[in-house]
């Protein structure tokens, strides 16, 4: 096929093929003369594991040259075979306990409706809620008990900002893992290191956070030490 068919084909633009070719990303094409050269489908489907490698793997050309220049480097063509480290982690993570508790059955006190609605959990039609998020509420419950109540301004809002973060943050480890991490040790030792590092980075996060606040506290006494 000639250029213009392998864009097509790809999705991808001649400038970056070329680029592609010189990088050592793609294979130079058969040139039946000077201004004539001729693309295979092996182009095409490396210019797609390319895209799939860049846009859901967030992995730099550097390592995606790698991948597709090692010895079992032609499974990164097939899209069945494509690796799907993130659904694979959170089948493993889903895996223990039961898969859905009734709220009925968590005892929680009048105050924690709230939280029922404000997407910090998500209930089911027949009343229940998936394991994690029973786990989840009986923290909330914990903090509820212990004075932290929405009167006192641990309110749904509070917990979004809670969110919110988490949010933002589980992105950017998400991304940095797979960018930095995943494509350098392979998938199945990629798969082993983010299950085992979860509880690891939540017990640095407590750490970090703690630290943070007695900071914060010990400011503050300062500051109204001074003003006394």
């Amino acid at each position: 096929m000639r250029m213009r068919d392998l864009e097509k084909a790809s999705g991808v633009g001649r400038e970056t093929i070329r680029y592609y070719i010189r990088e050592g990303l793609l294979p130079e094409p058969d040139k039946a003369s000077r201004n004539s050269a001729r693309y295979s489908d092996e182009h095409v489907a490396r210019l797609k594991a390319i895209k799939r490698l860049q846009e859901e793997r967030f992995l730099p050309l550097a390592v995606i040259r790698t991948l597709l220049e090692a010895d079992d480097g032609d499974r990164w063509l097939l899209p069945e075979a494509f690796p799907m480290l993130d659904a694979l982690l959170a089948q493993r993570l889903d895996e223990a306990g039961p898969a859905r508790v009734a709220i009925a059955d968590l005892a929680l006190p009048p105050s924690m409706a709230e939280h029922l609605g404000d997407g910090i959990v998500t209930v089911a039609d027949d009343g229940s809620v998936s394991a994690r998020d029973a786990g989840i509420l009986r923290t909330i419950a914990r903090l509820d008990e212990i004075g932290f109540k929405s009167e006192l301004g641990f309110d749904g809002g509070q917990m979004r900002l809670y969110n919110v973060l988490i949010d933002w943050l589980t992105g950017q480890e998400i991304r940095h893992f797979l960018e930095h991490t995943a494509g350098h040790v392979g998938e199945a030792k990629a798969l082993d290191m983010a299950e085992q590092g979860i509880s690891v980075i939540n017990d640095l996060l407590g750490q970090l956070r703690t630290r943070a606040l007695l900071r914060k506290l010990a400011e503050r006494r300062r500051i109204a030490n001074d003003n006394l």
